[in-house]
């Protein structure tokens, strides 16, 4: 399935001036593949790029796409950034360059990247790959400083425009318009006092505050907030006296910078003690927080929880703090200047330790409960609650395994997160952060056990037999010199089956019984040990015996349905949708394999869709619909290619796949066949799924009608997965017009959750446009 192509739409909101800038932009983007805005922080480089994007959008036909590489503090995974924010979830053993390259290839669309700062060398390197390529891909990044790359136009962005003060008329005069950093102002002001503008009274002094604060967009939304409870001659005063400060002492750097901290140090100064101490802690967040993060990490030493309640709506109140998202979905964010400016405080302090330690033992606990939670009805909420918190995720693991003495932890936290590496769609992830693990702790313990045999797991998916088994006679070794007998029951679960990957049948059957009697002795019950019966019910089918194949299917569904687990139940309908196809049973099959197809949409499993839709592909040949067949095969293609060896390396299923696609050539003729290959490989997940489901061409369904273009689009989002922050980010738009478009999806299609919108872009009445 080729990535959904994205359109900007909606204008962001709150956007002042800019017009020569824009102007410059627009034709640097017409002559150069990597543009650079630069400049010191607060001088809006973000904002002003995303504007520009709008601007060149119909230029760009396959999407303008945005990479928020403020949270991300591994250089290593730059390109795994990259690749997801383009929509590109290959889980193959690949190089994510590589994996990029290969999607590149042929698209004309403009990237983002925005604030490289801290990582400029690997910026610079993966741009610069990316741009040398025979592709047609477009850089607008933004810095402090330029990335140094052949080609590149860096281009300074200046502070917005401000009028002469010695033109400016004394409170006699008229009114002037049309300075960009006066109206921005005045525009922030009305976000406080929405009866406010500026007169002949306040005009001298609201130009005399923008020109102390050298025009700087945030610097000047930071004083503008303080018209709740200041006038403007009593911000300008302070102000005025914060800047006779700095200029006297010994403080170096660029004028800007030092003007953007007196503003900073203001906002500081002026909130009380526990607000700074709680800016400080929050600093400590990556990415966005939620108010349980907030109060498990930052209620210490006298601050309880009702206390961070209070004072983070206070430092909301005071923009210090971004609140995000309604209803049970409310995030909070610190602006990237703003938090480096909190976590040089806390560090100050003697406190960054402290508040890192409390921070990772919170996600800790997060993922811990998470991996005990999963079995079970809330699995797709955890699902879902789980995606957002990847950036905190990889901060905690980094504070780990860069920390002496936390390395154990690490290894703790990269064990819990067994089903988020596996289940959610973060093989890769899961490779390079276990990966660092096991050198950074080579300490024998149940939790190195663990994480070698998840380890194992993940290569054995991403089709890595050799390696997988290297991590599995290791774990087997460390169990038998520990006594954990659980580990040695999940080396023999998943050696078992990367041996029938491998064509060993026989070995598998032998492994995978051993494992499945060891779980039942044990009392064990969970995803995995249901997983285990489906993998042995496999083996059985491909040895013959689909009696006991689907006997064993028919108990992963009734312990399934006791316990409310989905994900594990779906590879169970795919081994019984399998073992019907083998009995010709061929109504049956589909039956079965659209049921898997349903849970694995829902939970944006890439690896089961693929599965899913190759079998229905052959079921769809069976039942005589050849043109089907072929673009089905054609999505299979796609989908394949992204998470690794088509039908898990299987010789007997990649024959059987050779002889479907010939019969459907053969009665297609090669034209027609290759056409329709074609059109099933340049249909999006939505697109594709209705098609596997449905079993006909998308429609528009019932549910689906009334829905807007963008709220489709909006749709098609909240389906995959994404968080609103997230499609706001994708669509490039303000999350507020997120949120409305959200709630009508929801009101139009008649349904309450997102869930249920997910369900119904896989079910047989969601259809697309």
């Amino acid at each position: 399935m080729c990535a959904q192509v994205k359109a900007l739409g909606d204008g962001l909101t709150s956007f002042v001036g800019r017009r020569r800038e824009l102007a410059e932009i627009t034709r640097l983007l017409g002559e150069s593949r990597l543009v650079t805005l630069t400049g010191v922080g607060g001088v809006g480089k973000t904002r002003l790029a995303l504007r520009a994007a709008e601007h060149v959008r119909e230029e760009f036909p396959d999407g303008v796409w945005l990479v928020e590489l403020a949270k991300v503090s591994e250089p290593a995974l730059l390109p795994n950034v990259v690749a997801e924010a383009l929509g590109v979830r290959d889980q193959t053993t690949r190089s994510r360059e590589a994996v990029l390259l290969e999607y590149l290839e042929g698209r004309r669309l403009l990237l983002i990247m925005d604030n490289c700062e801290h990582l400029l060398s690997s910026c610079a390197t993966l741009i610069a790959k990316l741009c040398r390529a025979d592709n047609r891909l477009v850089v607008l990044a933004t810095s402090r400083e330029a990335l140094g790359i052949l080609g590149e136009r860096s281009w300074p962005v200046p502070p917005l425009s401000m009028p002469d003060l010695a033109n400016v008329a004394p409170a006699r005069g008229g009114y002037v318009y049309g300075h960009e950093a006066l109206d921005l102002f005045e525009e922030r002001a009305r976000m406080v006092l929405p009866d406010f503008s500026l007169d002949q009274a306040t005009k001298q002094t609201a130009s005399q505050l923008c020109q102390g604060l050298d025009g700087l967009p945030l610097a000047i939304e930071l004083a503008a907030v303080r018209l709740r409870s200041m006038s403007i001659d009593q911000i300008h005063e302070r102000l005025r006296d914060r800047y006779r400060l700095l200029s006297s002492g010994n403080r170096g750097g660029p004028a800007r910078h030092q003007t953007l901290r007196a503003a900073v140090d203001w906002s500081y100064d002026l909130c009380t003690e526990q607000e700074r101490a709680l800016w400080a802690r929050l600093a400590i967040f990556a990415g966005g927080f939620d108010l349980e993060a907030a109060e498990s990490v930052c209620s210490f030493d006298g601050m309880t929880g009702d206390d961070v309640v209070e004072l983070l709506t206070s430092l909301v109140d005071k923009s210090i703090v971004l609140r995000e998202g309604t209803g049970t979905k409310v995030r909070y964010r610190m602006l990237e200047t703003i938090r480096a400016y909190g976590r040089e405080k806390a560090a100050t302090a003697g406190l960054e330790r402290i508040f890192l330690q409390r921070h990772r033992d919170h996600y800790l606990r997060l993922a811990e409960t998470f991996d005990a939670s999963w079995f079970g009805a809330d699995q797709f909420r955890w699902w879902d609650r789980i995606q957002g918190e990847q950036a905190n995720l990889w901060a905690a693991l980094d504070f780990c395994l860069t920390t002496p003495g936390e390395e154990a932890r690490g290894m703790r936290l990269v064990g819990s997160l067994c089903f988020y590496w596996n289940a959610c769609g973060h093989l890769q992830d899961g490779r390079y952060w276990i990966g660092r693990a096991l050198n950074a702790d080579p300490t024998a313990s149940s939790e190195r056990a663990k994480a070698l045999w998840v380890n194992g797991y993940i290569a054995m998916t991403q089709g890595d037999g050799q390696v997988a088994m290297h991590y599995f006679e290791e774990c087997l070794a460390l169990a038998e010199e520990l006594g954990d007998e659980r580990a040695r029951s999940f080396v023999f679960q998943f050696r078992g089956s990367a041996e029938q990957f491998a064509g060993n049948l026989e070995e598998a059957e032998s492994l995978l019984l051993k494992a499945v009697e060891m779980h039942r002795n044990s009392g064990l019950v969970d995803s995995l040990t249901v997983l285990g019966v489906a993998q042995l019910a496999f083996v059985s089918c491909l040895l013959g015996e689909t009696e006991r194949a689907i006997e064993l299917c028919e108990e992963c569904r009734l312990t399934s349905e006791a316990h409310g687990e989905r994900w594990a139940y779906s590879w169970a309908m795919w081994v019984s949708g399998l073992a019907r196809w083998t009995r010709r049973e061929f109504a049956e099959a589909a039956k079965a394999l659209k049921a898997s197809l349903e849970v694995k949409g829902s939970l944006n499993d890439r690896l089961g869709v693929s599965a899913c839709v190759e079998m229905l592909a052959w079921t769809a040949v069976e039942d005589g619909n050849e043109e089907r067949a072929a673009q089905l095969f054609g999505v299979s293609r796609e989908s394949w290619a992204a998470v690794g060896d088509p039908l898990f390396g299987s010789q007997a299923m990649l024959e059987t796949h050779d002889r479907y696609e010939e019969r459907v050539r053969d009665a297609l003729g090669h034209r027609a066949f290759e056409e329709n290959i074609r059109r099933g490989g340049q249909l999006d997940n939505a697109n594709a799924m209705s098609l596997a489901r449905a079993g006909q061409e998308p429609q528009v369904g019932s549910r689906l009608a009334h829905l807007t273009r963008r709220e489709l689009e909006v749709a098609r989002l909240v389906a995959e997965g994404m968080t609103n922050k997230e499609i706001a980010t994708r669509l490039v738009i303000s999350q507020r017009t997120v949120e409305g478009h959200v709630e009508n999806v929801l009101g139009k299609m008649g349904v309450k959750s997102r869930t249920q919108v997910a369900i119904w872009f896989t079910s047989r009445d969601a259809t697309l446009s």
